[in-house]
């Protein structure tokens, strides 16, 4: 399963555009693309969007959303330490603040990821830890088998 993303661009030209938003914003990166690939390109804009999340523009969720898909389409080995670095993000910033943001970026993470991907488990602890900050944890389900099916693979033995 994957977060469509509603864009007539190339995933390339879809991490550029971000690079020079996440600019613009005033974060300490290059516009252009890195010669690594999709994924360096995502593990710099990932490590930027700070601004992103500090920001009251309107299009702050589209640009986290458009990161998100971006991470979706990554071959799964390339995916973990890029969803780490997001979840580790989100759930560190500010804490207490534009929850509802993160927790909508995290469960957009969660349910657009391959239900047998390992780091599943890691976007959903992080989805209750954000839930957890500002009393949102009902929303969040508990029921032992809606859990367990969400997240097949517990890669700590859990």
């Amino acid at each position: 399963m994957s977060v469509p993303a509603f864009i007539d661009i190339t995933e390339e030209d879809q991490a550029s555009e971000l690079r020079a938003y996440i600019k613009s914003k005033g974060a300490d990166i290059s516009e252009e693309n890195s010669e690594g690939g999709l994924h360096v390109d995502l593990a710099q804009i990932i490590e930027a969007c700070d601004v992103c999340l500090k920001d009251d523009d309107k299009g702050r969720e589209s640009v986290m959303n458009s990161i998100v898909s971006l991470l979706l389409i990554l071959e799964t080995e390339k995916q973990e330490a890029l969803i780490e670095s997001l979840c580790e993000k989100l759930v560190k910033f500010r804490e207490g603040e534009r929850p509802s943001l993160r927790m909508q970026l995290l469960s957009n993470l969660f349910h657009g990821m391959d239900e047998n991907t390992p780091v599943r488990y890691t976007v959903f602890c992080s989805l209750i830890k954000v839930a957890a900050t500002c009393n949102a944890i009902s929303f969040i389900p508990t029921d032992l088998d809606q859990v367990l099916l969400q997240c097949e693979v517990c890669p700590k033995g859990y």
